[in-house]
């Protein structure tokens, strides 16, 4: 979006180069002035890289240091280095920035903003180190000038739910246009991405400000992005449990249409599970649930579930434990949400509650792997031991078709799932697994500790 955001702005393609960090060195030459650096999790402090890093007590994050790996090469080192992204909250600080060598951070949207910016660093204008973005009209969001990772193309930004501990449910809604995302849909399959991802916070909810669904516009949506010739299949990168239990018929509806498409054996999706207490949900969620009241989310939960996978849906779930004001019967109800749902077709993702800059709850204390007691680790254990027999279940789905690549896949998923299912036992006794397997080789050294 930065690169079309440049070119739209008057930037020349000879001037503008989007490159992996190993290609700098075949970019970077004496007329290069500035490289601009975004990442979703730059430090490695957002879950669930910081509760997965926790958990193993085996170092940094690689993110962080291929992040500072980058930070200092030397092809950096004459240039003007601008950090943005969803992340650049975590380096917003001029004394970081002195000690890392980042010369400017950019917060928030930036099709408007980093423009001018850059335009101002060049000019060796004075503008102030940290820079905070605007909300961006969606009239004035550019289309994709080249590919994105995995085919992401996004439809809709912010999100309206208003989860306190949720960066995105800050942001206004805005929905782009149909005709604007099969353009970049075509900019995707020009440049060989066949397999599109529409990205938002709830799909479901594309085309509306409200709560209730506008059913004709995300099936209008779903069937445009089917039809532009090359698209092999889709998937979705959110929705929302409760959009999903609240319009059945729609969930129905884009399973016939998704599921017609060559590529498409399942449809992909991923969504947020949190917790199953009521408590928590009306303290930090009220809107997560909506129509239906707090006290509705375990229903909305199995209900919602259980008609994604009959539809055909394959869910990857998060649940967060730690929230603030979170009780021992708070966690056990998380369990009892997890014993519910055993027979649904979601892989589930455990992270610890992390304060992020942006959120309501940005002031609040993060949770930590050592923070966890008993309860936590059965939970842990449960997703994961859920996790196993699911991938089990589904190794022949999710593995590539290619033969020899399923092949190899299925060997290496195999020998994981085998030896998560030592971790799982034990954790689902309630006990942290680094003080029950000491002898295994990722816990012989004391030092990690």
């Amino acid at each position: 979006m930065i690169e079309a955001a440049l070119l739209s702005d008057g930037f020349s393609r000879e001037e503008v180069a989007v490159v992996h960090p190993r290609d700098l060195a075949k970019v970077v030459g004496p007329e290069t002035k500035l490289c601009g650096i975004s990442g979703h999790d730059l430090l490695g402090v957002n879950p669930p890289t910081s509760t997965f890093t926790d958990f193993t007590r085996r170092g940094p994050p690689f993110n962080r240091i291929k992040f500072l790996d980058l930070l200092n090469d030397k092809h950096l080192e004459d240039l003007k280095v601008v950090v943005g992204g969803k992340s650049a909250w975590q380096v917003a600080s001029i004394d970081v920035m002195d000690r890392l060598g980042i010369d400017y951070v950019h917060l928030g949207e930036g099709e408007v903003s980093v423009p001018h910016m850059f335009r101002s660093i060049l000019n060796g204008d004075e503008i102030p180190r940290i820079i905070k973005g605007e909300d961006v009209p969606v009239e004035a969001i550019p289309n994709l000038r080249g590919a994105t990772i995995h085919g992401l193309v996004e439809i809709s930004r912010g999100c309206g739910r208003g989860c306190a501990f949720c960066t995105p449910g800050m942001q206004k809604v805005r929905h782009k246009s149909i005709d604007h995302i099969e353009r970049d849909i075509r900019i995707e399959v020009e440049a060989g991405c066949n397999d599109i991802i529409l990205h938002s916070e709830d799909a479901l909810r594309y085309g509306t400000t409200r709560i209730e669904v506008e059913e004709k516009k995300v099936i209008d949506l779903v069937s445009r992005t089917c039809s532009v010739e090359g698209v092999n299949s889709i998937g979705f990168s959110h929705i929302a449990l409760a959009s999903a239990y609240h319009n059945p018929a729609l969930v129905e509806r884009i399973s016939e249409i998704g599921l017609a498409m060559p590529g498409n054996e399942f449809v992909g999706a991923q969504t947020g599970l949190e917790t199953g207490s009521t408590k928590l949900m009306r303290l930090h969620m009220q809107g997560k649930t909506l129509p239906s009241p707090s006290e509705s989310w375990r229903e909305i939960v199995t209900e919602s579930l259980g008609l994604l996978k009959d539809n055909h849906w394959i869910i990857l779930s998060t649940l967060v434990v730690g929230l603030p004001g979170e009780k021992e019967e708070d966690v056990i109800q998380t369990s009892e949400m997890l014993d519910d749902i055993r027979d649904s077709a979601t892989f589930i993702v455990p992270m610890c509650f992390v304060s992020m800059a942006g959120a309501r709850l940005s002031d609040a204390e993060s949770f930590t792997v050592d923070k966890m007691t008993p309860a936590h680790w059965v939970v842990f254990g449960q997703c994961l031991q859920h996790d196993i027999e699911l991938g089990q279940k589904l190794k022949d789905v999710i593995l590539p078709s290619n033969p020899m690549t399923h092949a190899i896949g299925g060997f290496f998923l195999n020998r994981f799932l085998k030896a998560a299912e030592k971790y799982s036992k034990v954790m689902l006794k309630g006990l942290p697994p680094r003080d029950y397997l000491s002898d295994e080789k990722n816990f012989r050294n004391p030092d990690i500790y």
